[in-house]
């Protein structure tokens, strides 16, 4: 028991950093100037260009993506549960 909750605990801790990488690239890519002004202007945000910031942003989306499904497989039950909860006629 104390090794699953340890996974757990491992897995958040990661999905919370792979969110951050995502929200991240996802603001520097929001406020980035078109491709070729920002090759011609050398853009960059916090050192990364653009073609950096969109290769973080796409595999830092999908190690989200599948952290987030081994985290649903790891807690279905909770999940079904809540969703039972939420669909209780009082």
């Amino acid at each position: 028991m104390k090794n699953i909750i340890k996974i757990r605990a491992i897995l958040s801790l990661v999905l919370l950093i792979a969110f951050l990488f995502v929200l991240f690239t996802g603001v520097g890519l929001y406020f980035s100037p078109s491709e070729r002004i920002a090759r011609e202007l050398n853009w960059s945000f916090l050192g990364f260009n653009k073609w950096q910031l969109e290769k973080l942003h796409t595999l830092s989306g999908f190690i989200m993506s599948g952290l987030v499904m081994i985290h649903f497989f790891l807690n279905y039950k909770l999940f079904l549960s809540e969703i039972k909860t939420l669909f209780k006629k009082q």
